[in-house]
C-alpha cells in the first residue's frame, strides 16, 4: 500500500489513499503516542486491504474485515447497507471503501479527490497539519440536477495507550441518546449520539499522560456526534472482549436506529464545504486540559 506520510513538529499522520483516504495513525511526536485505535485484527486487515481474499461473506462483515482502526469518512451512507437516492449503498458508504486520487502532497499537507458512483458527488479533500492540529476539509460537489439527501459522518476512533489510566471525556453536548437498536447498554459498550451542543467540540483527556485530543467541527451541517465506546465488554463478533476504543464522530444524522433519516441536503449543483479538526495538547498541569 502506498501511504502518504505527513508531519509537523508536533504530530504525524499516515493516510491511505487506496482505501477511503483513511487516516491510519495520528502520532503525538513529543510522547510517541498514536491516539488512534488499531483493531485487534490489524495485520489481517492490512493483508485484505492489500488484496488477500476476505474470509467474510456478509457485506457488513467484509467492511469490518478491512477495518484497521483510525479515521474514516462515511458517505453517502453511515451504518448498515441501504438505498440512498435509489442507489444500493454498502455498509458505511462508498467513500470509505474506494480508492481516492492524490492531487498534491507536501511535508504537512495533501489534497485528494474521489468521484463517487452511487451518488453524483465529487469530494475534494485537503488534509493539513499546523502545529499539533490535523484538519480535514471536504468540499462536496453535487454534479447533477437532482437534489440529494445523504449521510456524512466523520469516524475517528481513539484507542491504544491513549486510553490507558485516568481518562475523561469532555463535550459541549447537553444530551446523549442511546441508539434505539443497541442491545448492550452497559458502561463498557455504548452506542448512540450526542446532541444539543452549546459548542460543537469534544475532548478525550488522559490525565496520567497529560495528553488530550480535542475534536472540533462544523456544527451547522453536522449537528450531532455519534458516540461509540467499547471497553473489552462485547464477548461476540467482532470484538470478543479484545478492544478498548472510544469514537466521537461528527455527523449529519442520528445513529442507525429505527426511524433514522438522512439530513444533509445537497441541492442541484450544490457546493458545500465541511471541516473537522483534531488537536493534541500535552504538558497540562496534573494532566488537566
Amino acid at each position: 500500500m502506498a501511504t502518504l506520510e505527513l508531519g509537523s513538529a508536533d504530530i504525524a499522520v499516515t493516510i491511505d489513499p487506496d482505501r477511503g483516504a483513511d487516516i491510519l495513525s495520528l502520532v503525538h511526536r513529543p510522547t510517541g503516542v498514536d491516539v488512534l485505535f488499531r483493531t485487534p485484527w490489524r495485520e489481517h486487515a492490512d493483508a485484505v486491504c492489500a488484496g488477500r481474499t476476505p474470509a467474510s461473506l456478509d457485506p457488513d462483515a467484509v467492511w469490518l474485515e478491512h477495518y484497521r482502526g483510525g479515521w474514516q469518512t462515511l458517505f453517502p451512507n453511515a451504518g448498515p447497507a441501504r438505498s440512498v437516492c435509489g442507489a444500493p449503498v454498502p455498509f458505511h458508504g462508498e467513500a470509505s471503501v474506494v480508492p481516492w486520487e492524490v492531487d498534491s502532497v507536501s511535508a504537512d499537507a495533501a489534497t485528494l479527490h474521489v468521484d463517487l458512483f452511487s451518488v453524483p458527488v465529487r469530494i475534494e479533500r485537503t488534509v493539513r497539519l499546523a502545529g499539533a492540529t490535523a484538519t480535514v476539509e471536504d468540499r462536496l460537489l453535487n454534479r447533477s440536477g437532482a437534489g440529494l439527501d445523504v449521510d456524512y459522518v466523520q469516524h475517528p476512533a481513539f484507542g491504544g495507550e491513549f486510553l490507558s489510566g485516568d481518562v475523561r471525556i469532555e463535550t459541549g453536548a447537553r444530551r446523549f441518546t442511546s441508539d434505539p437498536g443497541s442491545t448492550d447498554r452497559s458502561a463498557g459498550s455504548v452506542f448512540g449520539w450526542l446532541h444539543d451542543f452549546s459548542e460543537h467540540r469534544a475532548s478525550i483527556v488522559n490525565r496520567d499522560l497529560g495528553l488530550a485530543a480535542h475534536v472540533a467541527w462544523d456544527g451547522e451541517r453536522l449537528p450531532y456526534a455519534w458516540f461509540w465506546q467499547e471497553l473489552n465488554a462485547t464477548a461476540t463478533f467482532p470484538w470478543y472482549q479484545r478492544a478498548r476504543v472510544v469514537a466521537i464522530e461528527p455527523a449529519s444524522t442520528t445513529t442507525s436506529g429505527p426511524g433514522r433519516r438522512s439530513t444533509l441536503r445537497l441541492d442541484p449543483g450544490a457546493d458545500v464545504t465541511l471541516t473537522m479538526s483534531i488537536s493534541l495538547e500535552d504538558g497540562m498541569d496534573d494532566g488537566r486540559a
